[in-house]
């Protein structure tokens, strides 16, 4: 059993070394929405600091591991956001490590009386490294079993860097939205030794929120709300569809996501079922999410789990206009989580 694991993590190392395999997909997307699409920094808020944690596949010896700090800052007085984002990615005890750093400029602005919108540019500069000390070699192994200490193999993988650019867009009213994301728009060329391109990666999610109560209580909006949403990925040969409910009952939310939703004519991608719970408090936002596997290789790794932990600074007054009897809403309406 315990060398049926071993395999089963070796090709997972392989499979991320893959271009559909390079870029991770948080659960919590609209948590980490900076990630997400760019466009989004500046909205709803006047800054943000947000950090989290994935912990994907962790039935395995050694899982996926990634975190991100990502904050936004609205520019006073004026229809700009600058955003800063820092991500780390160890794939399994494989030692493949990414560190990704970027920063993004989003521009919002107003169509008509009822719709936004927001575009955004991000460049990123990311490093690849093999950490060594998790890595056994064939003269490490004796004949009792024992492992030594070190190796004679050369550690000829030296770090490898590149620059990437992502542009996205976002079109909303005060119950939709729609954005479009486009990563890797440049296809930067990645690798040890054997290099190759980088595909790029097309996110497009879209949602509508119902309202079925909503009051204000001391400048803040409570309100009882359903948000069907649907996320589409592609990279190269690799697509998903995922289809989402979020339900909030202020300050909770929560989520029910289904992950790879078969599509005839298309691939079988795994198919997972996620559950996110949110607590959102006036300037300060915690969620958690875990994956379980329905079918595919997820069923058998352990699902994901994420956290989330966000404090932003909001303006009650401005936040969700329309929904209180006024002309128009700057603010998008996506979940929180």
């Amino acid at each position: 059993m315990r060398f049926k694991w071993m395999i089963l993590c070796c090709l997972c190392m392989f499979g991320s070394l893959a271009g559909t395999a390079q870029d991770a997909a948080f659960t919590q997307q609209y948590a980490n929405r900076l990630y997400l699409n760019p466009a989004y920094a500046g909205l709803n808020h006047s800054w943000s600091v947000t950090a989290a944690h994935r912990n994907q596949w962790p039935a395995l010896n050694g899982a996926f591991i990634t975190n991100q700090i990502a904050a936004d800052y609205r520019l006073p007085n004026q229809k700009g956001a600058v955003a800063a984002l820092v991500q780390q990615d160890k794939a399994g005890i494989g030692g493949l490590q990414k560190l990704q750093a970027a920063l993004a400029y989003a521009y919002h602005t107003r169509l008509t009386d009822t719709w936004a919108m927001a575009a955004g540019l991000q460049a990123g500069i990311t490093s690849l490294s093999v950490n060594y000390n998790n890595l056994v070699f064939g003269d490490q192994l004796s004949d009792n079993g024992m492992v030594t200490i070190t190796s004679a193999e050369a550690n000829t993988f030296e770090p490898a860097h590149y620059v990437s650019f992502t542009f996205g867009g976002l079109a909303y009213t005060d119950q939709f939205w729609f954005g479009l994301t486009a990563a890797n728009l440049n296809k930067p060329v990645y690798g040890f030794g054997q290099t190759t391109k980088l595909p790029v990666r097309f996110v497009a999610n879209t949602g509508y929120k119902f309202y079925a109560r909503t009051y204000q209580n001391q400048g803040r909006l409570f309100e009882l709300s359903f948000s069907p949403a649907i996320t589409y990925t592609r990279q190269q040969n690799f697509s998903r569809t995922d289809l989402g409910l979020y339900t909030i009952y202020t300050p909770l939310t929560l989520g029910l996501i289904y992950k790879g939703v078969p599509l005839t004519g298309g691939p079988n991608p795994d198919q997972t079922l996620a559950v996110v719970i949110g607590l959102q408090l006036e300037q300060f936002k915690v969620g958690f999410s875990h994956d379980a596997g329905l079918k595919g290789f997820s069923r058998q790794a352990g699902g994901v789990n994420e956290i989330s932990l966000t404090f932003e600074r909001i303006d009650f007054n401005n936040l969700f206009k329309s929904r209180l009897g006024r002309k128009y809403n700057d603010n998008i309406v996506c979940p929180a989580f």
